[in-house]
């Protein structure tokens, strides 16, 4: 027990003398960015320089939301989200056709927030389905095409599968989440899915949603936030007999399951489906990951002005606070660690964070 005090005793003489160097010398501490990320979620910082960004109707809603708490902090500020603008200072992307093109001279590149997708159905009475991968893959394949097949009623024994016909629906042009979807399919199952077999194909998910909710027996694929925003009907899956929830204990899961792929200002993110995913949030248990998960990104164009506006709004939405948030538009927060990293690189060249000396004792 006496060596273990003398221990503590050690460590916080050797802290405070750490602290006093500092303070004294004005050394720059040698303080990763990450590390020095977490202490600027102590306080808010402002520019009231001009931000535009560039995003698109889908994710428009999760930016302005941004936008509305960064205002809340700081009034004076001036940042807009448009889906029509030439020179952006920060586009947001998840780089699909449906998404606006990279940044010609990006600066900065950061993951900000995760999307996932699903199977939805129109059919009145039968919330709450079960398909197992296979069923998933042969329903988009149009292999089966009436809810009574015996491959769905195989995982759903609490329903009574009425003669109802579905209606496969789809758009041109898949979300990337869609794409995380059918490529989780087939790592699961070996059935590669080419592409959907729809009796449809609508230029916008606006369009889809339309037909769909005047369609008895439409599914198809979509992202959350269009199901969320729309209030759709969405199954769960099974995989090898595991259950697979579509919500968010499983959507942080495999957040979990996601690494960084260089250390440099152009972060990029993966999902490895072979890491072991964190256990729930406060829990001793680990939801099982739904893996149809993509990332949206933010990238910094151009030049910046004195105040580092752009880079300072950039910085805002990586807090805490603003991550929370993003589930309430169909969303979901990046994992910790990735958060904190992306920060880091964010707030390289914004002032370093004033620390307590009292927090190192």
């Amino acid at each position: 027990m006496k060596g273990k005090q003398l221990k503590n005793k050690n460590l916080k003489l050797s802290l405070s003398l750490l602290v006093f160097s500092l303070i004294t010398t004005s050394c720059t501490p040698p303080i990763p960015p990450d590390v020095l990320a977490s202490y600027a979620e102590a306080e808010v910082t402002c520019a009231n320089g001009p931000v535009n960004v560039l995003a698109t109707d889908v994710t428009n809603a999760p930016i302005q939301a941004a936008i509305d708490l960064y205002v809340a902090s700081c009034p004076e500020s001036n940042v807009t989200v448009t889906n029509e603008i030439e020179n952006p200072n920060i586009v947001i992307t998840d780089f699909t056709d449906k998404e606006p093109t990279k940044c010609v001279d990006a600066s900065v590149q950061v993951p900000i927030m995760h999307k996932t997708s699903s199977l939805a159905y129109f059919v009145s009475g039968f919330d709450g389905l079960y398909f197992n991968a296979d069923v998933a893959s042969e329903i988009l394949s149009g292999k089966i095409t009436n809810l009574n097949d015996p491959k769905i009623a195989e995982t759903n024994p609490n329903f009574e599968l009425t003669d109802q016909p579905l209606t496969v629906l789809g758009v041109k042009s898949l979300a990337a989440s869609d794409e995380a979807y059918l490529t989780w399919l087939t790592r699961v199952t070996g059935n590669n899915i080419d592409s959907i077999q729809a009796s449809n194909l609508f230029d916008s998910y606006a369009e889809l949603v339309q037909a769909f909710i005047q369609t008895e027996g439409a599914i198809a694929l979509l992202p959350s936030n269009i199901i969320f925003e729309n209030t759709l009907t969405f199954s769960n899956l099974f995989i090898e007999d595991k259950e697979y929830l579509f919500d968010s204990s499983s959507f942080a899961s495999a957040a979990s399951q996601f690494i960084s792929n260089a250390d440099t200002d152009l972060m990029e993110i993966s999902l490895d489906p072979s890491i072991t995913p964190a256990q729930d949030a406060g829990l001793e248990t680990t939801s099982n990951p739904w893996q149809g998960i993509s990332t949206v990104y933010a990238e910094l164009c151009g030049s910046d002005d004195s105040e580092q506006s752009a880079r300072v709004f950039l910085r805002f939405m990586l807090r805490l606070d603003a991550q929370g948030q993003l589930e309430i538009y169909g969303y979901f927060p990046i994992a910790e660690s990735l958060r904190l990293k992306a920060a880091g690189i964010v707030g390289k060249t914004l002032p370093t964070p004033s620390i307590d000396p009292a927090l190192l004792q």
